[in-house]
């Protein structure tokens, strides 16, 4: 895991051959062990900062050059590196290192784009062909690695994070629809333009795409998506065959993302997916860490299921207790490192976990993140398969199963069903609804009178594996990613996620809707792939937390109070709110970010 930066100067007269040295400068925080530069005589400058992982050996350090041709800056994992190498192997080649990162370079000079989709991993990357003059960047199937750029006609500039490029002033001006989409629904993303970042100058390499650029000519960032989950059901077996199947791929992912040169460990959170990870850790390697975050007295703390599965799995446990006066000191350096708003405090709690495995030296943490938009663990799935369904009785059938079981208790309100019958009528009202929002909306100050504001962010999908795929790939997932990077880097750990074997997610998505619900119960792939090997006090918990905070507890302190009350009054007089918006947290954290960025 590391941080990677790269300039290409097309005006020749604005070159800075310090720039380079700023922008990795500002990255050490992802790669205290090593950092690097490099260029040409043709104005590309390229810069590293390595936090050591695998192959611990100096050679590796990057930017990397293979063959005297290709030069490379590397941010990531590739978990089947050892695999791919052997391929290549067999086919002649030769390695001086042990990294993945000479495979990356081998790869792409036998396959070219397509070593892409030999690659298990999370991965961002800029490669260099010295022959050819072409820059390949290239981003992971899900974007578990960040890659932003800035372009105009005189320079590009890429980095992992935005800060990187705002110390070779490129400029900090937010997006007025991202802002507002952000007071109104707490999120950053543009579903219709995932390109773009909260930051007007600034972009994203979206996931599952790359660049090709050819530095000879004009410089064009068009991007090419090499990856885009199919979700045709083509699995023919039986339910018990998909279930022993799903088993055998994640176990192999785990083990995968096992490969380390330093101390492992999991987060665990004492719901399913992070328990199901932390048990196939054990089951490959014993004395493993794993840490939680714990709140106790709060309704929602999760002490009793994480006890369980760490003494089970026999961890070297560590509980985490984040304090409200904490995320209160920590709220600026936070915001520092993620760069765009975060909705609520459960991001702080994450922080704190992570905080707490760098302090006992554990540098690669997994994570169960991806198991509820891959295997339908959330209570909106529910509706698109149930709009799925043909027919009234097959729908009634459906509701008498999932009611009668021990699993999820079905309730579909008069709502939901104008919807079922009413499809196309519901969505162009609810569309209307949306684009009218804005101005209905209580609280919204001058700023936004005159904005275009951007669509409907959560879109109702017509088939249950159509919303997974557009959970995994649009809206949902990405911000978790997000949150997940910048405060595992914030802390200089690595974070791994096994359910994002690229094999485990097209795998899932070849089978049948009706998998997903057997017997009444959500997940209930991954809870009779583990029942065997998990107390059923985990593999048949019906509530949801994951390291959920009692923010708003929190927010009632004295110290938040006063907190609110300077944050909305500068924004009441910049004209972002009135007196009207109600949202406490919103409120302080949009506050305290334009402070940093202005």
């Amino acid at each position: 895991m590391c941080g990677i930066a790269g300039i290409f100067y097309l005006n020749r007269s604005k070159e800075d051959r310090n720039a380079i040295k700023k922008m990795t400068d500002a990255l050490i925080h992802r790669g205290p062990d090593a950092e690097g530069q490099w260029s040409n005589d043709a104005g590309l400058y390229l810069g590293h900062r390595r936090l050591s992982i695998i192959d611990l050996d100096p050679r590796s350090n990057q930017p990397f050059e293979w063959l005297n041709r290709f030069v490379i800056t590397f941010n990531g994992e590739i978990y089947n590196y050892i695999e791919v190498r052997e391929q290549l192997k067999q086919k002649g080649y030769f390695f001086a290192t042990n990294s993945d990162t000479e495979v990356i370079c081998a790869a792409y000079n036998e396959w070219k784009e397509e070593c892409l989709q030999y690659f298990d991993g999370m991965f961002a990357f800029a490669l260099y062909d010295k022959n050819k003059q072409t820059l390949f960047c290239a981003r992971d199937r899900f974007g578990e690695k960040p890659f932003f750029f800035h372009a105009n006609d005189e320079v590009f500039y890429f980095a992992s994070e935005m800060k990187a490029m705002w110390q070779v002033r490129v400029r900090k001006d937010p997006r007025k629809d991202m802002m507002h989409q952000f007071l109104i629904h707490g999120m950053v993303e543009d579903v219709a333009q995932p390109e773009r970042t909260f930051y007007e100058a600034i972009f994203q390499l979206k996931p599952g795409h790359f660049m090709k650029m050819d530095l000879k000519g004009k410089l064009e960032t068009f991007q090419k998506q090499y990856y885009f989950p199919n979700i045709k059901t083509t699995f023919n077996g039986t339910y018990n065959e998909a279930v022993l199947k799903f088993r055998a791929l994640l176990e192999e992912s785990v083990i995968r993302r096992m490969r380390a040169d330093v101390q492992l460990g999991s987060s665990l959170s004492g719901g399913l997916d992070s328990s199901a990870i932390t048990r196939l850790m054990a089951f490959e390697r014993e004395n493993n860490y794993s840490f939680s975050a714990r709140f106790p007295g709060f309704a929602k703390d999760e002490g009793v299921f994480i006890e369980q599965v760490a003494t089970q799995c026999q961890t070297k446990h560590v509980n985490v207790y984040p304090k409200h006066e904490e995320l209160l000191a920590l709220i600026d350096k936070m915001l520092y490192h993620h760069e765009e708003p975060f909705q609520s405090a459960s991001v702080f709690a994450q922080y704190s976990v992570y905080a707490s495995a760098r302090k006992e030296n554990v540098l690669v943490l997994l994570d169960g993140q991806g198991a509820d938009e891959l295997l339908a663990g959330y209570f909106k799935f529910l509706l698109p398969y149930y709009f799925e369904l043909k027919g009234k009785s097959n729908r009634l059938a459906f509701i008498t199963r999932m009611n009668s079981q021990q699993g999820i208790n079905l309730q579909v309100s008069k709502k939901d069903f104008i919807q079922f019958k009413f499809p196309k009528i519901f969505k162009l009202i609810s569309d209307y609804k949306s684009s009218r929002k804005h101005e209905n909306f209580k609280g919204l100050g001058m700023k936004f009178q005159s904005l275009k504001i951007l669509g409907n962010p959560f879109l109702t999908q017509k088939s249950l594996k159509a919303s997974l795929r557009y959970n995994l790939t649009q809206q949902g997932l990405g911000k978790l990613l997000r949150f997940s990077d910048r405060n595992a880097m914030a802390n200089s750990i690595e974070v791994r996620l096994p359910f994002l074997s690229h094999e485990v997610v097209d795998f899932v998505m070849s089978l049948p809707s009706e998998f997903f619900f057997q017997k009444g119960w959500t997940k209930s792939i991954l809870r009779d792939a583990m029942a065997q090997d998990l107390p059923p006090t985990i593999s048949w918990r019906k509530d949801k937390v994951g390291f959920e905070a009692p923010d708003q507890d929190w927010l009632l302190d004295e110290k938040y109070q006063d907190a609110l009350q300077e944050a909305k009054k500068s924004l009441i007089s910049q004209g972002w709110i009135t007196e009207e918006y109600t949202n406490a947290w919103n409120t302080i954290i949009l506050y305290r970010l334009l402070q940093s960025v202005n």
